[in-house]
């Protein structure tokens, strides 16, 4: 016989479009969701920014209409705190107010807003404007979401690598000098302590890559240029940089040449750390990709109101048309074709930081082959 049954609640994800409405005039918020739930969408209500922030943390909204004046949080502070916040800054914003004057539209359409209706309203108006906003809310989240995606699959394929290939050669080599270090030489186990070191520094340069990028992304990296920053000359940045790296691509095989066209005067503002970052990931990345000319050339020039730092390599080039794959967050051009070592990090940390600084990448392909990385920072005058 059937068994009894008790009261049964099903759990699922509403389909239905929902709409937040923010009015501190209760008549309105009731005019508002009577028109909006009569087209069947789900319809929140607050009577602030405050408590409308609140409710955003704990729903899903596809648009938002919203007052402009409240009390504790007017609209226009709602709107640039939604905006501010990566999960809800796709979600379209409606104004919605009494106040029509030319100066106010225009301060609505210049902050940023997708719309703004005056009331009193025509309700059809504020129908096709919902409607409208609900198909571009729906649109920007499913690219979000394709988005994620494809950045998942591509964590997921380059840490599987990453991490994998240097942990087989520490594995390997440990369980060798365990199990066999009776049988071994002395060249074989120094051989094998190599390789562990070698996997060892690749896994421990992965993981500090991960945590600078991840300051960066939490704007540590922004706070540290804002309170650290100061004017310095880019000729004393670079050769600082050439020097201590030079002895290691020398011992490489590499030579290295540096050249300086601005007779020390280029002063740049800047937080220091940052550009010697990018100047030493830009020189390991021109001797990973040199593999039989083993030339480096340094050359800083001034340019208009910019100074730029080249970095010119005889490697295997690449293609500028796919150059932001390199800057990308585990970006790396021909990554298919190419057994490449790294993280595709570097590039996209050192992009990174050149914006913070003010400054940008250029990317050039060499005439004969090879690549030109330049470091382009905005000149200050000593005062």
């Amino acid at each position: 016989m059937p068994r009894p049954r008790g009261k049964r609640v099903t759990v699922g994800v509403t389909t239905r479009p929902s709409i937040l409405v923010v009015d501190d005039n209760p008549l309105i918020v009731n005019v508002v969701r009577s028109l909006l739930a009569a087209q069947d969408y789900q319809v929140f209500s607050c009577g602030n920014g405050v408590e409308a922030l609140r409710l955003l943390e704990e729903k899903s909204v596809d648009v938002i209409v919203c007052d402009v004046m409240m009390p504790q949080m007017d609209g226009y502070q709602l709107h640039d705190e939604v905006r501010k916040r990566g999960n809800l800054a796709h979600i379209p914003f409606i104004f919605l107010t009494a106040l029509g004057e030319d100066g106010e539209v225009s301060h609505g359409q210049e902050s940023g807003a997708d719309d703004y209706l005056v009331k009193p309203f025509e309700p059809h108006d504020l129908l096709s404007v919902v409607k409208g906003k609900i198909l571009r809310s729906h649109y920007l989240r499913s690219v979000s979401e394709q988005r994620y995606e494809n950045y998942r699959k591509k964590v997921i394929h380059t840490l599987s690598h990453e991490f994998r290939t240097p942990l087989v050669a520490i594995n390997t080599g440990t369980e060798l000098l365990i199990d066999q270090q009776a049988k071994l030489d002395e060249k074989k186990i120094a051989s094998l302590l190599e390789a562990v070191r070698r996997g060892g520094q690749r896994l421990e340069k992965l993981v500090g890559d991960f945590m600078v990028l991840q300051q960066i992304e939490a704007g540590i990296a922004q706070r540290m240029y804002e309170s650290h920053a100061a004017l310095r000359s880019i000729s004393d940045i670079v050769k600082e940089v050439v020097d201590a790296e030079s002895a290691a691509l020398e011992k490489e095989g590499f030579v290295v040449r540096y050249l300086d066209h601005t007779d020390g005067a280029a002063h740049v503002h800047v937080y220091e750390p940052h550009i010697q970052d990018i100047i030493m990931r830009v020189l390991t990345n021109a001797a990973k990709f040199s593999p039989t000319r083993k030339e480096i050339e340094v050359v800083i020039y001034p340019q208009e109101r910019e100074v730029v730092v080249e970095v010119r390599d005889y490697g295997i080039g690449f293609d500028v048309t796919k150059v932001k794959e390199a800057t990308d967050i585990f970006g790396q051009i021909d990554r298919d074709k190419l057994e490449q070592q790294g993280s595709g990090l570097g590039l996209a940390i050192s992009n990174r930081y050149a914006v913070i600084n003010k400054g940008h990448l250029d990317f050039e392909e060499r005439d004969g082959g090879g690549s030109i990385v330049c470091i382009v920072l905005p000149i200050h005058a000593r005062t």
